[in-house]
């Protein structure tokens, strides 16, 4: 039985996000049909034209529709999503700073998509920002490439495409460190927020990098990005926190040594739900292609949806991963369809998502039908 603040959580938790009367088939609220009637069209070419090289809007908003043009592309295999993505690809190119003539802070007009966010000393340059924007279109592009009869490469654009993506990419080579273990590697902060100077970035913004290294070593076959990816899986990993209860947990901010023993999810204040969900991305991505997270440490991570954020059930999901009913953080939840990937380690991750999705949001965004149809 939930004891007096998760009845209280339950509560505020169902006014942001009402019960549904009479919740649909998930065949009916996740099909194809829906996400073109939702999501293409019009409806995309309105998105884009909101869009600006401020703010952040690139790698939060259009970053996160271009995966689910690939996850749709994956389930579908119909080259019109293909044909989406080269058009989001290339106005994401025409927006980089570099073309835009958009300085830093510092002065220096770089390569990559700053932002005017976030900094307290001016617009500034977010490995964040850079990893989420390049692996979705180093995403892309490895599946047109696997596509013959897309014509994307007519006088060398695909190559051209990837050249930029790298050397956005190499922006932040200067805030690479090897170590402090063995395997391990990090970025660390460098003229953007103040709190993140010289200090290792939180794990949300290790895995965003860290995913596009490992799919641009997939589009290029580059050991630098395969060797940093796989330094990054393990530097994460390294400082997750087993519980007796077989999830692992963490926090925002990594401990910069890494983790020594078990700890319960009730000693830590963990990271929110929304940031956990991209921390545990280049686990979920490195695991189930063999690499660095064992399944074992796969199962622990379905623990932490089932012990953790999810343990209420009902269609109910807290806001930190450690799952305390905190009623701040009931907005905190983000995208749980990224949690999706580990029903194929354990599939009550899967009954766990779609309850809340099927229960409590009837309109889901974009990514997050296209990855209910790629993963239930």
């Amino acid at each position: 039985m939930p004891d007096e603040r998760e009845v209280e959580f339950i509560r505020l938790f169902s006014g942001h996000f009402p019960p549904v009367d009479d919740p649909p088939p998930l065949g009916k609220y996740a099909s194809p049909g829906r996400y073109d009637r939702l999501f293409m069209g019009d409806s995309l070419d309105g998105f884009l034209d909101s869009l600006s090289c401020d703010g952040g809007q690139l790698a939060w908003g259009l970053a996160p529709r271009m995966q689910s043009l690939n996850d749709m592309y994956a389930v579908t295999g119909k080259s019109k999503y293909l044909a989406a993505n080269l058009k989001c690809t290339r106005m994401l190119l025409d927006y980089r700073d570099d073309r835009v003539g958009r300085s830093l802070w510092t002065g220096k007009v770089v390569p990559t998509w700053g932002s005017d966010r976030y900094a307290e000393r001016g617009r500034s340059v977010f490995a964040v920002h850079t990893g989420l924007i390049a692996a979705a279109i180093l995403d892309f592009l490895i599946l047109a490439r696997s596509n013959p009869e897309f014509n994307l490469f007519p006088g060398g654009e695909g190559e051209t495409i990837l050249g930029e993506v790298q050397e956005a990419l190499g922006v932040h080579d200067p805030q690479w460190r090897d170590g402090p273990g063995e395997k391990e590697g990090h970025y660390v902060g460098m003229d953007q927020e103040e709190v993140c100077e010289g200090r290792p970035l939180p794990g949300n913004r290790l895995s965003a990098m860290g995913w596009a290294l490992w799919s641009c070593w997939r589009a290029t076959g580059s050991a630098q990005h395969r060797e940093r990816a796989l330094a990054i899986g393990t530097y994460i990993k390294n400082r997750l926190v087993p519980s007796p209860d077989g999830a692992f947990y963490w926090t925002y901010w990594l401990p910069e040594e890494r983790v020594s023993g078990g700890a319960a999810r009730e000693s830590l204040t963990g990271e929110d739900t929304s940031h956990a969900g991209l921390t545990a991305t280049l686990p979920l991505i490195l695991g189930l292609d063999g690499e660095v997270f064992t399944n074992y440490d796969l199962r622990r991570l379905a623990m932490t949806v089932k012990h953790g954020f999810g343990r209420l059930g009902g269609g109910i999901l807290l806001g930190r991963v450690t799952g305390q009913p905190d009623p701040e953080l009931i907005r905190y939840i983000g995208r749980p369809s990224s949690w999706l990937p580990l029903s194929e380690i354990d599939p009550d991750v899967r009954a766990t998502i779609v309850d809340y999705y099927l229960g409590r949001k009837p309109v889901p965004g974009a990514r997050e039908l296209s990855q209910l149809l790629r993963y239930t």
